[in-house]
């Protein structure tokens, strides 16, 4: 078969334009079955489990709606240091370093039940992968307790409104942790409802205070 050779002129402005197109956002829908997605459209959410080997929480997965668009729901995460006015058992959200625009690493402090409550920093990190689609990266930074943990905030559209993917991997440095094993699966649930739940909120009771956060969003985006 005969090769086809671009001009050199078209073919630099083919690569550029490559370069410059986002990546392909992920689709969360994919990873759900028809059933659930259904379920997920009626107001449930989902919750996995997965057991990893060495460690004695699960990676926890959580699937939910949001009416709101991705922007907004992204907008009211974003907000860190709001998290502790809705965030159930959150008793401290404070940004303590600006890594870049879109990256921060912000200090938490969780009550926790029998045990003494847990303060820890994350680096946080959010990429707008294409328009409408939204994830957050975080990774312990240095805690009291807990040896590790990594997780992911996915936002994408859904027939006007927004399905969420919470993903969380804790390792727990307590000798106790088997016993918590339910209350911190419980605890993820809580917040990733509660995220949900401010989002809706803010669009129908403090509308400016949600379009202040977007705009703060849009501003992180830009300047990366």
């Amino acid at each position: 078969m005969k090769k086809v050779r671009l001009p050199r002129s078209l073919a630099l402005v083919i690569g550029l334009v490559s370069a410059m197109s986002p990546l392909p956002a992920e689709e969360i829908r994919d990873e759900l079955s028809d059933a659930q997605l259904a379920l997920i459209k009626k107001g449930s959410q989902i919750v996995l489990t997965e057991d990893v080997d060495g460690k004695p929480w699960p990676r926890v997965t959580i699937y939910a709606v949001v009416n709101a668009s991705p922007e907004e729901v992204a907008a009211v995460f974003f907000d860190y240091e709001d998290n502790k006015s809705f965030v159930p058992n959150v008793l401290k959200s404070d940004i303590s370093k600006k890594i870049t625009a879109c990256t921060a690493e912000v200090d938490f402090g969780v009550n926790v039940p029998i045990l003494p409550d847990e303060f820890y920093t994350v680096r946080n990190t959010i990429k707008m992968l294409s328009p409408e689609h939204y994830r957050f990266d975080w990774k312990l930074v240095r805690a009291v307790h807990t040896k590790d943990s990594v997780g992911s905030f996915c936002l994408e559209p859904l027939e006007g409104r927004t399905l969420i993917r919470y993903q969380n991997l804790v390792t727990p440095g307590s000798s106790m942790a088997g016993l918590l094993r339910k209350t911190a699966i419980s605890q993820m649930k809580d917040a990733a409802t509660a995220i949900a739940t401010r989002t809706e909120k803010l669009k129908t009771a403090n509308p400016a205070q949600l379009n202040n956060q977007v705009e703060a969003l849009r501003a992180a985006i830009k300047a990366g």
